[in-house]
């Protein structure tokens, strides 16, 4: 795989976290450390300061750790931190890449965990050829959704900080049945997260690895529909991906400045993603001549 090609699955697959958490905020919810954490988590999401509530993610991981450690079978807190360590590393992987890589292990592992410890008897089809792992979903029920999600979130951007791995690629066609099996049983989870998950596929990878423009498309608008176009991080990926994709200049603008003309606030707690997508606007347009 050459470098431009391996530059373009990375940001495929790092991407998952703005197709599960919307540009890496919504990791910060939680149920099971109590009604403080709580009012933080929603006060955070509400939040118009990226830098601060990322400041605040390492105490909030060490935090998860703790509680893990004095419960390692608990499904939930294992998926809290699959979520976290997948949003945490996506927000610094720019900046740091190698660390970004390190805690993306932390995340398939916790990701994982949470997977097995919700329903067992997965445990063995994780770890076996494809043919097998897709008997997966007689295992899986609806309210596994948020499990399966994460797990599929985490491992895909593992994926992507390990791209010169043969074996972590082979992984992907699971990745992609996960999010498929959550899609189809509810295509709202997240505000629409899988369908944008998809639209990400579809457009940046090869037709030989399962890529199709006209798909990604459809998933792209759906998920518009689904948030009624107030979450801007599905336009950034659409531009990114998808307009890239087929060479639409006009179309790659067109979607940028909608962001940034666009309130962040229209649905309160888009409201931290939001300003992250707008500064993710700011930056694309000024690239715009390197890719068209």
């Amino acid at each position: 795989m050459d470098r431009r090609a391996a530059l373009h699955l990375r940001y495929l697959l790092i991407s998952l976290v703005v197709a599960g958490a919307h540009g890496g905020c919504s990791y910060i919810r939680t149920t099971a450390t109590g009604g403080l954490v709580e009012d933080v988590s929603l006060a955070a999401l509400k939040h118009d300061d990226v830098d601060l509530v990322l400041q605040g993610m390492p105490t909030y991981l060490l935090l998860l750790e703790g509680l893990i450690e004095g419960d390692r079978k608990n499904a939930e807190l294992l998926r809290q931190a699959a979520e976290a360590y997948t949003g945490y590393a996506t927000l610094i992987e720019a900046a740091e890449s190698q660390r970004a890589a390190a805690l993306l292990t932390h995340a398939r592992e916790y990701g994982m965990a949470a997977l097995v410890a919700r329903r067992p008897a997965v445990a063995g089809l994780v770890a076996g050829p494809f043919s097998e792992f897709e008997d997966i979903d007689r295992h899986l029920h609806k309210a596994d959704l948020p499990y399966v999600f994460w797990a599929a979130s985490s491992w895909g951007a593992w994926i992507g900080a390990n791209l010169n791995s043969i074996a972590a690629l082979a992984d992907l066609p699971r990745v992609i049945h996960l999010m498929r099996w959550v899609i189809e049983r509810d295509e709202h989870f997240r505000h629409g997260a899988p369908h944008v998950f998809l639209g990400v596929y579809h457009a940046a990878l090869p037709p030989v690895l399962g890529g199709e423009p006209e798909r990604s498309l459809f998933h792209f608008e759906r998920a518009l529909e689904i948030t009624d176009g107030q979450d801007h991080m599905v336009r950034i990926q659409m531009a990114r991906f998808y307009a890239r994709q087929i060479f639409d200049r006009e179309l790659y603008v067109e979607l940028l400045e909608q962001v940034l003309s666009s309130p962040a606030d229209g649905v309160a707690e888009f409201t931290l993603q939001n300003n992250a997508a707008k500064r993710l606007a700011e930056t694309m347009l000024q690239d715009v001549d390197v890719y068209f």
